[in-house]
């Protein structure tokens, strides 16, 4: 089959990126090492802070799913830096891990034009500049 789009990872990146090309409506592909654990979060299982917070606002008003995803799963809604001036305080939610995963998985799933494909990326081939060929 060919496809527009190839995204290897299904991690919080590969994830909005395959959501966002195929919402596009690119023909996209997903390749993940494991499909359970697409969108999995670190041992930090937190959305927000800083510099982390402001990316996610921007992804959210691009229409990304991150944020959404998050406020589906959070388990505890918390402001950073309270003690410092409001320039300094931020919104920071924390998030059942599998819960999440589980949510990105399913909001993947019902985005027309996307496809997964669980296994390592052994060899991509780029040609002319234009073409990529996946191949064993």
């Amino acid at each position: 089959m060919k496809y527009d789009v190839i995204v290897v990872g299904g991690g919080h990146a590969g994830a909005e990126a395959a959501a966002a090309a195929a919402r596009l409506g690119s023909k996209t592909l997903l390749i993940t090492m494991n499909l359970q654990t697409i969108g999995q979060m670190s041992c930090n299982p937190a959305m927000g802070g800083i510099a982390k917070g402001q990316i996610v606002r921007e992804i959210d008003a691009l229409g990304g799913l991150s944020g959404i995803i998050t406020d589906k799963t959070a388990i505890q809604f918390k402001m950073l830096n309270r003690s410092k001036g409001p320039a300094m305080w931020s919104p920071r939610a924390q998030s059942d891990r599998w819960r999440f995963a589980e949510e990105w998985r399913l909001a993947l799933e019902n985005i027309p034009n996307l496809d997964f494909y669980q296994d390592m990326d052994k060899s991509m081939v780029l040609l002319d500049m234009k073409k990529l060929l996946a191949r064993d």
